[in-house]
């Protein structure tokens, strides 16, 4: 790339840049600074949870250094026509990025990549452009939709506004160590988080229960239909027990029985086993939308109730990644906390 492309690069990268916030802790980096690296491919791991690029950049003396560059997962990539094979080593391109705190021999986190023909793919959540559904219409829930990108980084950032009591935020630091084992072990977060990040979802429904099966960390709900209530003795587990009815087009779900979760709404915010979720899921007028609200209640440790909104696109075409979460690579991006 001469030099006053690579000007030109680096210029349309700072204007679609914006304020970040990762979805795992973003302490390693330097959120409020962006980093230009142009250079060539050596290797692009395309992985679940987190893609890699090894990237070849000129170093202080001339000579190539290799800079990391830790982008979102593959599941995120794919719906927005991204695969293993948009980036091969060798190419030459131009990455915005995060610095890391600990210097430049560490990971840095990737926002936008520029390619060579001027081919612009965002490497985090919040880099993801606004999405457009297809013109196909949804009977109802059931179906693959994929969440707009949007929601989860308003999530992102509400959720570190949100109302901690005492033990709430004492809990916050006490999990840490407990929330990067979580992480490296491919343990789903729950929701809203988990029914907000931008990737495939499968809906199935009958009678007796509608299931999700999320193409995040090999996540799957099911919501048990025609009880009134929750069973009187639950084990706790990771995605509770849920009970749903249907309220016209919407689906009610309530949820209980979670088991605690130092990683249970992301953004190192850790769930309690008093977690109580109200989702309402709504097919929109235009049928290729699906409004999703979630009420979330933890007692303790969050000080009061919080909602969440984000909308859902209608995606009949679209296919998961077909990519597990691999723990490898899941343990990766704690490695320089």
């Amino acid at each position: 790339m001469t030099e006053p492309a690579a000007h030109c690069a680096l210029a349309v990268l700072l204007l679609l840049a914006a304020p970040a916030v990762a979805h795992h802790s973003p302490a390693m980096f330097d959120m409020s600074r962006d980093i230009v690296l142009e250079g060539t491919i050596r290797d692009f791991s395309w992985r679940n949870p987190h893609v890699y690029i090894e990237l070849d950049v000129a170093g202080p003396n001339g000579q190539p250094v290799s800079r990391r560059i830790e982008a979102g997962p593959a599941s995120n990539f794919v719906p927005l026509g991204i695969d293993g094979d948009s980036l091969r080593a060798g190419e030459r391109v131009v990455v915005q990025a995060k610095p890391n705190r600990g210097g430049a021999a560490r990971t840095a986190l990737g926002w936008l990549l520029m390619k060579a023909d001027g081919t612009v793919i965002p490497l985090h959540v919040r880099a993801i452009p606004p999405t457009q559904p297809g013109a196909a219409q949804a009977s109802g829930l059931a179906g693959t939709w994929v969440p707009q990108g949007i929601g989860f980084a308003e999530l992102a950032v509400a959720a570190r506004g949100w109302p901690l009591t005492e033990t709430g935020r004492a809990a916050v630091e006490a999990t840490r160590e407990a929330r990067n084992a979580s992480r490296s072990q491919c343990v789903p977060f729950g929701p809203p988080a988990l029914m907000t990040l931008p990737s495939t979802v499968i809906v199935e429904q009958s009678d007796t229960a509608v299931v999700f099966r999320l193409d995040v960390m090999d996540a799957e709900r099911v919501v048990n239909l025609g009880r009134a209530e929750h069973p009187a003795q639950l084990e706790p587990s990771l995605h509770g027990h849920s009970i749903g009815h249907w309220d016209g087009d919407t689906l009610v779900v309530d949820t209980v029985g979670y088991a605690a979760h130092p990683d249970g709404y992301a953004f190192d915010r850790p769930s309690s086993a008093t977690k109580h979720v109200v989702e309402r899921f709504t097919l929109s007028a235009d049928r290729r939308h699906l409004d999703y609200e979630a009420v979330v209640e933890d007692p303790e440790y969050l000080a009061e109730p919080v909602t969440h909104r984000a909308q859902w696109d209608y995606r009949p075409e679209q296919a998961p990644s077909n990519l597990p979460c691999d723990p490898e690579v899941a343990a990766q991006f704690t490695e320089d906390e």
